[in-house]
């Protein structure tokens, strides 16, 4: 019944990597409000104002690095995964028709749009839950732009599967997110964890390719294009929302400590070279799972075909969905 605020400037922002547990704050200060005040104030201002550019991922797709490379002062403000938008995707399954999921769907976003400066962009990276109500994110003010970051059936696997807290997190959010429950899912009791891996694409690419056809205005990226050109891809993403940026000062982020970096430790040294070497390491050791995973998929894509490709790409070409 109540929401909870917590004291942030415009650095807490830029150091936040994520918006849950791990937010960066000026103090400990909780300031609580009832949440149908809150509503009540902001019910008049309800899309008003500029509206939100979105990231939604599949994880793993280097929605982070993206994120934290348009968060400029000033400019663009980026907020990543907030806690609140991540509550709602869990809850949507079963409650995105109840007037009260809706009304606090409607005050998330009224909260979000909230910015520094009357021009900045804010652009918020989505996560994993938030993909099962993009029709109500990009129906909420109208037209709205956003970039569907996402890999191929291959690369979302070995990305997912590489490490056993990898494969714990599959499993969760397969339960979490009910998909067993799916009718194209059909969840059997002896599910592997690459089936569930599969299916949990599976279930997202649907959406993203839903979420094209439905919105000619929002864009699709494949995370290999990101990686091996971040800097015609930042320069891309940037301009798309609204905040373009020159080619100096794009080379300046695609060549500091960002992209030599862990984007979700700052303090890890890792770059594209050391991902390129990761895959093919973990693609080998996975190559059975893979293979299981990939039978599958097989007669679910017989039975509803997906595009061999993802439409309206941000830059460059994406590549195939199912190629080895």
């Amino acid at each position: 019944d109540d929401a909870l605020f917590l004291r942030l400037n415009r650095e807490c922002y830029a150091r936040s990597i994520f918006f849950d547990d791990r937010i960066v704050t000026l103090d400990d200060q909780l300031i609580r409000v009832p949440v149908a005040a809150l509503q009540n104030r902001t019910a008049h201002s309800a899309g008003a104002g500029p509206r939100l550019g979105w990231i939604f991922h599949m994880a793993h797709t280097g929605s982070t690095l993206l994120s934290r490379a348009l968060d400029r002062r000033g400019i663009s403000l980026g907020i990543r995964e907030p806690k609140t938008l991540r509550a709602l995707g869990v809850a949507a399954g079963s409650n995105r028709n109840s007037p009260q999921w809706n009304a606090r769907l409607q005050l998330a976003l009224a909260m979000l749009g909230r910015r520094f400066a009357d021009d900045e962009a804010v652009i918020v990276k989505a996560n994993v839950p938030v993909n099962a109500m993009l029709p109500d994110l990009l129906g909420a003010a109208g037209p709205s732009n956003a970039v569907l970051l996402h890999f191929g059936l291959a690369d979302y696997l070995t990305a997912i599967l590489r490490s056993a807290n990898h494969r714990k997190w599959v499993d969760f959010i397969f339960a979490e997110l009910q998909l067993g429950a799916l009718p194209e899912v059909g969840q059997a009791p002896s599910m592997t964890t690459a089936e569930k891996a599969a299916a949990l694409w599976l279930f997202q690419i649907r959406a993203f390719v839903d979420a094209l056809a439905a919105n000619p205005a929002i864009l699709s990226l494949d995370a290999n294009n990101l990686f091996d050109e971040p800097l015609l891809c930042v320069k891309a993403a940037s301009g798309y929302f609204g905040s373009p940026m020159t080619d100096d000062a794009a080379r300046e982020i695609v060549n500091g400590p960002l992209f030599s970096t862990y984007s979700k430790n700052p303090n890890a040294a890792f770059d594209n070279a050391h991902r390129k070497l990761r895959v093919a390491e973990t693609r080998s050791a996975l190559a059975d799972e893979l293979r299981v995973a990939g039978a599958w998929i097989a007669p679910r894509v017989a039975a509803m075909p997906l595009p061999e490709r993802l439409a309206q790409p941000l830059c460059g070409e994406n590549p195939a969905l199912l190629s080895e």
